[in-house]
């Protein structure tokens, strides 16, 4: 099985790099390994990418781990956020691509019980944190986020403060992501 093209193009997006080739499929397995924490073979995600022919189909668990790396609860999520992409119906209330806002542009996050964040987007998806209350991170600190989607967990990588790494943050597990809006600057 390939993957389609609104996954590849979101994988390739993730490592910066076309993921179809031999070249971007290793970084692909590599940063895999190093998002997740899971390690998939490399044939595993050459035939996955359409590098080398498939006549495997692959496991339920190597699909949700690629889910999981994209940002998604799960493979079945994955398939039917890029099935309505493809399909000109838009999720444009309830899906933010993190990567796609202009560097200045501030977003404000909210899950239950009562926790807020307000963040900045620096550039390449990583945001300081403004504001934080009820939360974990902390003003000043540095993240990176691919996106965010309501009812979904709140997921950061390479959380960084006072220029330490302090790995990824997961957050609003029970019911995800109850709010998101961009603030405009006055």
């Amino acid at each position: 099985m390939v993957l389609n093209s609104l996954q590849l193009e979101k994988l390739s997006g993730k490592i910066g790099q076309d993921v179809t080739t031999a070249a971007g499929a290793s970084v692909l397995c590599l940063d895999i390994e190093l998002k997740t924490g899971v390690s998939l073979g490399l044939n595993t995600v050459k035939r996955l990418v359409g590098v080398i022919p498939d006549d495997v189909s692959p496991r339920k668990t190597t699909l949700n781990v690629i889910a999981n790396y994209l940002g998604y609860p799960g493979w079945d999520v994955l398939q039917e956020d890029t099935a309505m992409e493809g399909s000109g119906f838009g999720k444009k209330d309830i899906f933010m691509e993190m990567s796609d806002l202009e560097e200045g542009v501030r977003v404000e996050v909210c899950w239950k019980p009562d926790r807020r964040i307000l963040i900045r987007h620096r550039g390449f998806g990583q945001y300081l944190v403004l504001e934080s209350e009820n939360s974990k991170l902390h003003p000043g600190d540095l993240l990176t986020l691919t996106q965010l989607a309501i009812g979904f967990p709140f997921i950061a990588d390479n959380v960084l403060r006072n220029e330490k790494p302090l790995g990824c943050y997961r957050a609003a597990d029970g019911a995800g992501i109850t709010r998101f809006k961009m603030i405009e600057d006055k």
